[in-house]
């Protein structure tokens, strides 16, 4: 049983990868997927599980350079398999590997020796022996030598291990215990580990295609050049509904205070779901900007009902 709980440390952390189809970036979202563009491409979870499990089955001596044989290894594969491989994910997920799945799995590591120490104290057969010595010392004497035929003692034999066996699991109940909840918080800390990343590339998309600062200093310049909040949300609101791509089509709209917004819209850098990212950021921008100069007013002013039309 030991040997089985042994043969099993690898096999809980090995898991299959997965690819999804992968999409050829254009433009702005080129440039939106730098950092974060082969993450698609890869189960995360599957690639953690899988080098976990190579670390499990070798005898691995030079950890850093295991790992960087690891990681060019799958950089080849993707490369011969997708003809599109971003090396700032692999950058990103080297990183990720030495500085917080490495420490999470020596951690573990730890945690576990503890608990198999605990059971190489008392082996299942060491139980085992004991057990069918004492037992059939007992029934030597009950029996009064009978039991030592031959048809009486492998029955007999067979039981009393059996029985050995069933009194080292009582005995190491709560170390096996311990041992299963170990194993589980290590899958829930790469599954954490795994989520904090996918939010960290969401966040990284978002802040490509919403233009972070940049997208700040042209609100700045859209607000010092309306005197109310209804003007401005009268031209954002007719904007939106156009979405202008073509200097053609922001020309003929006539709000020549967006044209420094639309500037990149209409030269194409970025694609429709970029531009509806930018006007979203925009929306939520503009709504503090102007509840933080008028706290007092602009909610109230907002969410006030319409008066309804009377027959």
């Amino acid at each position: 049983m030991m040997q089985a709980t042994k043969a099993n440390k690898s096999a809980s952390l090995v898991a299959g990868r997965a690819a999804e189809p992968s999409r050829e970036p254009r433009d702005r979202d080129l440039d939106a997927s730098a950092s974060v563009g082969d993450s698609t491409l890869h189960n995360l979870q599957g690639i953690y599980e899988d080098l976990l499990g190579k670390l499990e089955e070798n005898v691995v001596t030079d950890r850093p350079r295991f790992i960087d044989d690891y990681i060019a290894t799958m950089v080849k594969r993707d490369e011969m398999t997708t003809l599109w491989t971003d090396p700032a994910f692999y950058r990103h997920l080297k990183q990720a590997v030495f500085q917080e799945l490495l420490p999470i799995y020596d951690n573990f590591r730890a945690l576990r020796e503890k608990v198999e120490q605990k059971l190489e104290r008392g082996t299942w057969s060491r139980y085992c022996l004991w057990t069918i010595g004492i037992c059939l010392g007992i029934e030597l004497v009950i029996s009064e030598g009978r039991v030592l035929r031959p048809q009486l003692l492998i029955p007999a034999a067979i039981i009393d291990g059996l029985l050995g066996c069933g009194l080292w699991y009582i005995a190491n109940f709560r170390a096996l215990s311990e041992l299963r909840r170990i194993k589980r918080r290590l899958i829930n800390s790469i599954n954490d580990l795994v989520r904090k990343q996918q939010v960290s590339d969401q966040y990284e998309i978002f802040r490509t295609y919403t233009g972070g600062d940049l997208l700040k200093a042209e609100l700045e310049q859209l607000l010092a050049s309306y005197e109310t909040p209804m003007e401005f949300w009268g031209d954002y609101y007719r904007v939106r509904k156009t979405d202008p791509t073509s200097e053609a089509e922001r020309d003929a709209l006539g709000i020549s205070r967006f044209n420094g917004f639309l500037e990149l819209h209409v030269g194409g850098t970025y694609s429709e779901e970029g531009r509806q990212q930018r006007f979203d950021a925009l929306f939520l921008l503009a709504h503090k900007a102007f509840i933080l100069a008028d706290r007092k007013n602009y909610v109230l002013e907002n969410l006030a009902p319409e008066p309804k039309e009377t027959l």
